[in-house]
């Protein structure tokens, strides 16, 4: 196997202390199409033990790397922060949804209006006598 992936030498392209987020991510996804997930997460942690800082330990570098099978040492503030934006998308999510029923409703209300001026339109006769009968004695007796 090759240490190129592409035209980025995986060698060259370790992130050091001063690196972003980002670049241990991307690092992590060259070493991957290389070596395979298992080698990519051993050689990421030795160098991540070395290299890594606490404040590049983010809730995104996190969740990346747990989908990846890599658990960070995390310590209260990490799993606060994890948590709340745990919450932020639970929230974020049930906003959606709200706005899609929402429109959802619009919708049915906007159709059932079109079709109550429809039906008046095809036949007004009918219409003004079923319209008189409700406004003088209701719908239900």
């Amino acid at each position: 196997m090759g240490l190129k992936s592409g035209k980025v030498n995986v060698v060259d392209a370790i992130p050091t202390y001063n690196s972003t987020t980002d670049a241990w991510i991307q690092w992590h996804k060259e070493l991957k199409s290389n070596f395979g997930k298992k080698m990519a997460n051993n050689l990421w942690l030795k160098a991540w033990k070395i290299r890594g800082s606490s404040k590049l330990n983010t809730s995104d570098l996190r969740s990346y790397l747990d989908k990846q099978g890599i658990k960070l040492d995390t310590n209260a503030w990490d799993n606060i922060v994890d948590l709340g934006g745990g919450i932020t998308d639970f929230i974020g999510n049930t906003f959606q949804a709200g706005q899609v029923l929402t429109i959802g409703l619009g919708v049915i209300i906007v159709g059932g209006i079109g079709m109550l001026v429809y039906n008046i339109a095809k036949n007004p006769n009918k219409s003004i006598s079923v319209g008189t009968a409700i406004a003088t004695r209701g719908i239900i007796r």
